[in-house]
């Protein structure tokens, strides 16, 4: 990775030299004689001879500002900031002529980071801040609605998650002429500093605060480069990442708007938000690997949660006939393009509901909260921007059997519990292509079956519906058939958003469930579900009729964000260790080496 430097190995001895020999005196909106000191040249940003280097220099400087203005850096007494950037824009931007200014003002004070700093001449300098929406009072819509356009807004200067403005300092205008000097010498690209100044606006109509007084908060001991691409350093190092690109903060506002939108819903329609534990001994509703860790002072192995549904359900037994939770889920699977370990859901549950109540609240809840979000109905599909996604319903149905057996041609087995159905499942699938990974499990072959025909159907919002009985060990035998169930799940573009049935409540058909499951076990699925003993004495208490529903958030914040990939719309995403990785890379390279030798002999 490459960064560009700005004023890195410029001596304070030739820095104010340098640029009075070489630069003429210029007014406020002259441009063209300006030192930008941002692009002089480049430099390895993981060399660690620099780093110490720019560590030691900014040391230095700071220990110069300190010396010879007085004032402290890390102070921890709290600053009384007057505005935020955008408070300052939008009460002076009326206020103000071309190259006029307020002089009667009482004084503003402001804070931000360093975003550029430009040298016109030894006695003026302008200097870009930056400050993040989210430490003010968020219009979200501003940054939503903006999230396609490249180019920053030019009455508001918004750039991703953060607004710029200008410091245009002037030496005449700065309260003590030698720290004026001190502050231009020892400032850098990243610094978080506060200034106390005039608000005025450059004869272009830039708007603009002059400084009276700058202060240095924060100093930034290492160096931001002006670019950063390499996706495996941004994902590594977020901070950088959301610095040097600030246009990937948007997924995260949309992302908390949509969940604000999702809270509100439920909470008006009477769901009560509760937490379910996290850490437990057994693991259940969903069919996957779980993460295992132990409690020292428990001396227990436990599991980390891949679902809150059997708690959630409990609560119904108990008496909250309304109940919902957002919060993390954790599976030992892999990682791909919307797969990581760690990744969020939404889950709610309805007494004396069934699915179809929960197909019609998914439409009603998906198409209110993409128009609160993003103001249409209507998306590109982003791996697709051809291709529009209308959220408005109603949605299209596919029915899981019947769509199957007329892709294929093919009659399903009735059975399809039972595994004496797996020779005709291969064979059906053999015949249109579909390849299937062992162990061999009706319920295996069944999925991969459906993720073959029936989800590249799924480009536009469509409900697959009555999954076979094998494949849903936690919802009720369909109403019509003893070998399908009352389950649904959402897809768009292709992919799983929403999982929902009408919940099972009779526990002994529960407990005959989780036996089969267990077989599927002793075949080598662990993804099967374990029998939950603890869950099924609970339904021993009358679980009433539920509907129960399950949302995606990561991958549906992909969608309204147009994003291609899960990491873009998770701060953190796990990622492998870059030593790890590089011995993968390697590997794979000689196992391409020793095939190519083995091809040419």
């Amino acid at each position: 990775m490459m960064l560009f430097r700005n004023l890195n190995k410029i001596t304070k001895n030739n820095l104010i030299l340098n640029v009075s020999k070489n630069i003429q005196k210029s007014s406020y909106s002259t441009k063209t004689n300006e030192i930008n000191i941002e692009n002089e040249e480049e430099i390895d940003i993981n060399n660690e001879n620099y780093l110490k280097q720019y560590y030691q220099s900014r040391e230095q400087m700071m220990n110069d500002y300190k010396e010879k203005t007085g004032k402290d850096i890390y102070e921890s007494k709290a600053r009384q900031i007057t505005h935020t950037i955008k408070d300052f824009r939008n009460q002076f931007k009326d206020q103000l002529e071309n190259g006029g200014k307020l002089t009667e003002i009482e004084p503003i004070i402001i804070a931000g980071r360093v975003k550029s700093i430009r040298i016109s001449s030894n006695k003026l300098v302008f200097i870009d801040i930056i400050s993040s929406l989210s430490n003010q009072e968020i219009s979200y819509d501003e940054i939503i609605r903006n999230k396609n356009n490249n180019n920053n807004n030019n009455n508001n200067r918004i750039n991703g998650g953060q607004y710029s403005l200008q410091v245009m300092a002037d030496k005449k205008f700065y309260k003590n002429s030698l720290e004026f000097e001190n502050i231009i010498l020892n400032l850098r690209r990243g610094d978080i500093i506060e200034i106390n100044g005039l608000p005025a606006k450059t004869k272009v109509g830039e708007i603009s605060i002059i400084p009276r007084e700058i202060n240095i908060l924060t100093p930034c001991v290492r160096p931001i480069p002006q670019k950063l691409i390499d996706k495996e350093i941004r994902y590594r190092n977020r901070p950088l990442d959301f610095l040097v690109n600030p246009t990937t903060q948007n997924p995260f506002y949309i992302r908390s708007k949509m969940i604000s939108y999702l809270r509100k819903f439920l909470v008006e329609k009477g769901y009560l938000e509760v937490d379910t534990p996290i850490l437990s001994t057994n693991v259940g509703g969903a069919n996957a690997k779980p993460f295992k860790t132990h409690s020292n002072s428990l001396n227990l192995d436990l599991f980390l949660r891949i679902s809150p549904e059997l708690f959630l359900k409990q609560l119904i037994i108990s008496g909250f006939d309304k109940v919902f939770e957002i919060g993390k889920q954790f599976r030992n699977e892999g990682i791909d393009l919307t797969h990581n370990p760690e990744f969020t859901t939404c889950e709610f549950y309805q007494a004396y509901a069934d699915y179809e109540t929960m197909m019609t609240m998914t439409e009603e809840l998906l198409s209110g909260m993409i128009y609160d979000t993003l103001g249409t109905y209507e998306i590109p599909l982003p791996s697709n921007p051809d291709i529009k996604i209308n959220f408005k319903g109603p949605y299209q149905r596919i029915n899981f059997i019947d769509k199957i057996e007329e892709l294929t041609g093919r009659q399903l087995p009735k059975d399809l519990v039972s595994y004496d159905c797996i020779p005709e499942l291969l064979e059906i699938c053999d015949d249109n292509n579909i390849r299937c990974k062992e162990p061999y499990t009706p319920t295996r072959i069944l999925d991969e079956m459906a993720s073959t025909l029936l989800e590249p159907l799924c480009i536009q919002p469509t409900f697959i519906q009555d999954h076979p009985l094998a494949m849903s060990p936690l919802a009720k035998i369909h109403r019509n058939s003893s070998q399908r169930t009352e389950r649904f799940e959402l897809f768009v573009g292709g992919k799983e958003l929403v999982n929902a049935y009408s919940e099972l409540n009779d526990p002994k058909e529960q407990r005959k469930r989780f036996y089969a499951q267990s077989m599927d076990r002793t075949t080598g699925d662990e993804e099967a579900q374990i029998l939950d003993e603890s869950f099924c004495n609970a339904l021993e208490l009358a679980l009433p009729p539920t509907g129960g529903w399950g949302l995606g958030i990561d991958r549906l914040c992909m969608l309204f964000s147009n994003t291609t990939t899960i990491k873009d719309v998770i701060l953190f995403p796990t990622m492998k260790p870059i030593q790890q990785q590089q011995q993968q890379q390697q590997q794979q390279q000689q196992q391409q080496d020793n095939q190519q030798q083995k091809d040419n002999k």
